[in-house]
This record gives C-alpha cells, sequence and structure tokens, in this order.
C-alpha cells in the first residue's frame, strides 16, 4: 500500500510541477496539437493549454473562450480521477463513488463527439467554439 502512495504523490508532484512550469513560462513553449498541425481541424482538446494558463492566471471566461467543453468537464473528470486514484492507493473502492454507468458515458461521448463536429463548422456561432489564433 505504501509504493501506491508514493507513486500518487510522485505523479500528483509532477503534475504540479508541470501546472507551475506552465504558469511561469506560458503556453508558447509547450507542443501544440498534433492533430490540428496534421488536419487544420480542433480536436475537442485544442485550445486546453491556453485555458488551463489562463485558469491558472484566474481567468475563467478567457479559459472558457479558448475551450468551453474542457474548462467544464476537467474539474469533473479530475475530482472522478482523485477519488478513484486515492481508493487504488488505498486497495479498497474510492471513497465517494460517481457512476455515470453506461448511458452517461454514452451522453458524454456524444458531447463530446458533438462539440468536435460543431467547432470546427466555418459559420457564426460555431466559430465562437473554435480557440483563437
Amino acid at each position: 500500500m505504501k509504493i501506491r502512495w508514493f507513486l500518487l504523490i510522485a505523479v500528483a508532484v509532477t503534475l504540479m510541477a508541470a501546472a507551475v512550469l506552465l504558469y511561469r513560462t506560458g503556453p508558447a513553449g509547450w507542443p501544440g496539437c498534433l492533430f490540428h498541425q496534421w488536419t487544420g481541424f480542433h480536436c475537442p482538446g485544442c485550445g486546453m493549454t491556453r485555458a488551463t494558463f489562463a485558469l491558472l492566471h484566474g481567468d475563467i471566461l478567457k479559459a472558457f473562450r479558448y475551450n468551453p467543453l474542457g474548462v467544464v468537464l476537467f474539474p469533473i473528470a479530475l475530482i472522478g480521477v482523485l477519488l478513484q486514484a486515492i481508493g487504488w492507493a488505498n486497495n479498497r473502492p474510492p471513497p465517494i463513488r460517481w457512476s455515470a454507468g453506461s448511458r452517461g458515458a454514452f451522453w458524454i461521448a456524444v458531447l463530446v463527439i458533438a462539440f468536435w463536429i460543431l467547432r470546427n463548422l466555418p459559420w457564426w456561432p460555431f466559430t465562437l467554439l473554435a480557440p483563437p489564433v
């Protein structure tokens, strides 16, 4: 059980170090989206590095402009992963169970795919879903 906590803490420290690095250096030095570079289309995650940078600086509206779906879903996913990781580190079920079930997973997938398609449509209001250049 101690090795699991060590691994969990190591991952948390690594993620915090990455957050500090992003906070200090900005998103310009980070790799861009390969999907966008190869196809010219925005993936569902396009803009999340810049959105995270904006969130780290307390600018929620700017973060929302870069990736509205990511700004909404990322904290929910982060809490879910954290609960699962705590359960894993303790070698027991998570302290609180969040279960979307198969229906919930299906609708989340539909939402992400719809967002992916809509943010690539070339006319207003869908152009508002694409991250600014």
